[in-house]
C-alpha cells in the first residue's frame, strides 16, 4: 500500500500540513511549541471571560436601562431611603419621591414602591454578578488546568444562564 501524504508549500520547500498554529518546524518534522500552546490557551481564556462580560453587560443594560437612568434610579432610591428613614415627613417630601406621588400614589407609598423596584434590580444585579464571576473562575480554573474544552463548555453554560435569567426577568 502506498500513502501519499498532502504536502503543502512553506517557506519555498514542500512540507506536511501544519497540524496547528502551536507547531513550529524544525527542519524534518512539525513539533508541538508549548509556549504556543500555553499563550494560545491563555488568548481562548481570555476571549472566553470577555464574552462572559459582553453577555453581563447586554444583561446589566437589559435590566437598568441606559446608565445615566440607572444613576437617575439610584439616587431615587436614596431619596427615597432618607425620606423613609426620616419617618415619611410630609413638609419634607424628596423630590424624586414626589415625582412618583401621582395616580393616586401618596408619598410613602411612592418611597415604598422606588425602594422596592431598586432592591429589585439590586437583587438582579447581585444574581448577574455572580453568574459572571463564578463563570470567568471557572473558565480559568480549568484553563489553568489544561482544560481548555471544558472551560469553553462553562463558557457556553454561562452565556445560556445569563440569556435565561433576564428572559425569566421578562416573563
Amino acid at each position: 500500500m502506498n500513502v501519499i501524504q498532502e504536502l503543502h508549500l512553506f517557506e519555498n520547500e514542500l512540507r506536511p500540513a501544519q497540524p496547528s498554529p502551536s507547531h513550529d518546524w524544525n527542519g524534518e518534522t512539525w513539533v508541538l511549541d508549548s509556549l504556543k500552546v500555553a499563550e494560545l490557551e491563555q488568548q481562548e481564556t481570555e476571549r472566553l471571560c470577555a464574552k462572559v462580560d459582553a453577555a453581563a453587560d447586554k444583561a446589566r443594560i437589559a435590566l437598568a436601562g441606559d446608565p445615566l437612568k440607572a444613576m437617575e434610579y439610584a439616587q431615587a432610591a436614596a431619596d427615597a431611603q432618607a425620606f423613609q428613614d426620616a419617618g415619611y415627613p410630609k413638609k419634607d417630601v424628596p423630590l424624586a419621591v414626589s415625582a412618583w406621588a401621582v395616580k393616586g400614589r401618596t408619598a410613602k407609598q411612592a418611597a415604598e414602591q422606588i425602594l422596592s423596584k431598586a432592591a429589585q434590580l439590586s437583587d438582579n444585579l447581585l444574581t448577574l454578578r455572580t453568574l459572571r464571576l463564578k463563570a470567568k473562575t471557572q473558565i480559568r480554573a480549568n484553563a489553568a488546568k489544561g482544560n481548555i474544552n471544558l472551560a469553553r463548555s462553562v463558557g457556553d453554560e454561562a452565556l445560556v444562564a445569563i440569556r435565561e435569567f433576564v428572559s425569566g426577568l421578562a416573563d
